[in-house]
């Protein structure tokens, strides 16, 4: 750490990773009102960190004083370095477990299913591509999630499904569907001959080709609420866009059909 922007780079990295945003918040109010120059020590009392910060936090006004730089000079740089740890935050690949089913520490296992099925759909802005085994609407809150698709569709987002080779399954997503027929595309996989048995069997949904649910639940009731099931959701993983293109290429070689 041999500069000051490395240093406050370092200090709001341990701020934002270890702690919560309202201490680089309480830091910036500080400085706002006072100036470095007339003394570190009132600035550190008052702020009272845990001593880590606190330590980074004295190198650094430290450097300050010496170089007699601005108080409003210091601000800037924890904005701006502030801006780059979240950016550098949200663009890490993540891999979050999702459940269905008894949950007696809730620690484990946070994300329900049908909750991070809901939230992915609502967050969509260019994609939802779904591909599932068994599709069921007999239930109001699984029309809801259909409800939710249909707005997504509204604003303008392709809405891609691709189903086992099942007339039931078919019909029950139509049959549900309450917007124009050409606002969603499903597909089937043509598949083998009848008497192997094969069968698409894969659930996942993909949001924007950045966002994956990857679930042993069905879209129906019982997946999402009563059944137990296990699943993660990955975001910002290169994995996500890999299988999103592997089921283009089913598209582009005929393997799929389409059926609506």
């Amino acid at each position: 750490m041999n500069t000051l922007q490395d240093k406050v780079v370092h200090f709001v990295f341990v701020c934002t990773h270890n702690y919560d945003d309202y201490l680089l918040d309480r830091l910036i109010n500080v400085l706002s009102k006072v100036d470095v120059k007339n003394g570190i020590g009132s600035i550190q009392s008052v702020l009272n960190f845990p001593f880590d910060l606190e330590y980074l936090l004295f190198e650094i006004l430290g450097e300050v004083y010496k170089k007699e730089l601005r108080t409003s000079d210091l601000i800037n740089a924890l904005e701006i370095a502030r801006r780059m740890a979240k950016y550098q935050i949200a663009s890490q690949p993540r891999i979050i477990p999702v459940w269905t089913g008894p949950a007696f520490d809730r620690s484990l296992t946070p994300f329900k299913t049908y909750e991070t099925v809901k939230q992915l759909i609502d967050s969509a802005k260019d994609e939802i591509f779904i591909v599932g085994y068994n599709f069921s609407f007999r239930y109001e809150i699984i029309r809801e999630l259909l409800g939710s698709i249909e707005k997504a569709a509204e604003r303008k987002c392709r809405i891609n499904l691709i189903v086992n080779n099942e007339e039931s399954n078919y019909r029950e997503i139509m049959s549900n569907w309450n917007k124009e027929s050409y606002l969603l595309n499903i597909y089937s996989w043509i598949g083998t001959p009848e008497e192997d048995y094969a069968s698409l069997h894969a659930k996942l949904v993909i949001i924007d080709q950045q966002k994956m649910l990857l679930t042993s639940a069905n879209f129906s009731y019982h997946g999402f609420k009563k059944n137990i099931e296990t699943g993660v959701v990955i975001e910002n993983h290169e994995v996500t866009r890999s299988i999103w293109k592997q089921y283009q290429s089913l598209l582009r070689n005929n393997e799929m059909k389409k059926v609506y």
